[in-house]
């Protein structure tokens, strides 16, 4: 479990950052308010950040950063000390950033750039300059924010590399290259990968004014000139990482049933469409089943509909972990959809069979206590003219369920 260390004796500090690090970040943190104490912790964990005060009561004058440092661990530092003397000496001694304790935002800030730093140990990022002093020193500051770091000396290389890895989350490309240049290279990307998908941010040491518009124009999300200091290289970054992240979150959101977390209907039928394009044009087998919970407004009558919900939520659940390969959404109320593809009628048979008895055996838990519930199925594996046609045969077959007794898997 990856850990962060939070070094700050004040109390009244510690309660802030411990409120923000609570709602924020997605790991496990301690605190320490002595050196002493945080040579303890660190003997017995294995942390992937400090954030640092550098006045403590045994180490007032910032040797704890040295401790921290020679540990190899990343180090944030944050101080109410206003000094660019010693802000220098800090980010000369290696430590990530310098932020000034000066208000709640602060902290904020810290808290968000800890997160953005456990995310990018499983970010990939390739470099593209053809000048190896550059692209080693852009390397290393990268590999001090914890990316995974691929490094190209020019265009072509950088598209083999994310052909190789298309997991890579982010480029960042020099302009001047052989073969290709690095405005080549992202309007070649740019024709398979958006920029609200896939962040690049360009590189120059040109003194051609246009360059960063052209840059931006063609595709990057943002452009440093060369040479850049540390800090303004890596808040670029984590800003455009950050944008991304948001985006996707917007996007998630959008796609995604409030309650249960399953797609929602309109995502359903923007993948169901194309499946079943897919399936008409190849001739594959394709079914589509609709799943409801028997007797659900009784739930709702006798437990109260807070009950209703946890059923909703812990069957959403249940539907994700065992059909993960396939798209599953919220149909609407308790009743819930899923399409696959280039699976045999028998084996979908087997799966919602399986699945249908695992539900009446799961105790479901409620405000109240446990309660046991079933579901009825309905499935259409025939590829008619359209989509909602085969939605209607499973919902015939559905219907077909809850008349023969509920509890049970119908076709079409």
């Amino acid at each position: 479990m990856s850990k962060l260390l939070i070094i700050e004796d004040s109390f009244l500090i510690q309660k802030v950052i411990k409120h923000l690090a609570s709602v924020e970040l997605n790991c496990e943190f301690d605190f320490a308010s002595t050196m002493a104490e945080t040579i303890e912790l660190i003997a017995k964990n294995d942390y992937f950040l400090v954030l640092a005060d550098l006045n403590l009561p045994d180490a007032p004058h910032g040797e704890v950063v040295d401790v921290v440092l020679s540990a190899g661990i990343s180090t944030i530092v944050l101080t109410a000390t206003m000094n660019d003397e010693r802000r220098e000496q800090m980010l000369t001694m290696g430590v990530l950033d310098y932020i000034y304790k000066e208000n709640r935002d602060s902290y904020t800030t810290a808290v968000r750039l800890a997160n953005q730093l456990l995310l990018n140990r499983e970010i990939k990022v390739i470099v593209a300059d053809d000048s190896k002093t550059l692209r080693n020193y852009i390397s290393a500051q990268l590999r001090k924010l914890l990316y995974d770091v691929i490094e190209v000396e020019n265009g072509i290389e950088a598209l083999k590399a994310l052909a190789k890895y298309p997991e890579v989350g982010l480029l960042i490309t020099d302009y001047n290259m052989p073969k290709m240049n690095g405005m080549e290279l992202i309007r070649a990307i740019r024709q398979t990968r958006t920029r609200d998908e896939f962040p690049i941010i360009g590189l120059s040491s040109s003194s051609d004014a246009t360059l960063s518009a052209r840059f931006i124009k063609y595709g990057a999300n943002d452009f440093l000139m060369t040479p850049f200091i540390q800090e303004e290289f890596q808040w670029r970054i984590l800003k455009a990482m950050e944008q991304i992240s948001l985006i996707k979150k917007i996007k998630e959101a959008a796609n995604r049933d409030y309650l249960t977390k399953l797609y929602n209907r309109r995502y359903f039928f923007n993948v169901a469409e194309k499946l079943f394009r897919s399936a008409k044009i190849d001739d594959t087998e394709l079914t589509v089943a609709l799943i409801d919970i028997d007797y659900f407004k009784k739930i709702n009558d006798t437990y109260g509909h807070d009950s209703g919900d946890a059923v909703l939520v812990e069957l959403s659940n249940l539907l994700n972990k065992t059909f993960n390969k396939y798209t599953v959404a919220r149909y609407g109320g308790e009743e819930f959809i899923i399409i696959i593809e280039g699976v045999s009628r028998v084996f979908c048979a087997q799966y919602f069979e399986r699945f249908r008895d695992a539900v009446a055996r799961t105790k479901f838990t409620i405000p109240d206590g446990v309660i046991t519930v079933t579901i009825s199925i309905g499935v259409g594996n025939s590829l008619k003219s359209d989509l909602l046609e085969m939605i209607s045969d499973a919902d015939t077959a559905l219907y077909k369920a809850k008349q023969m007794g509920r509890n049970m898997v119908a076709w079409s």
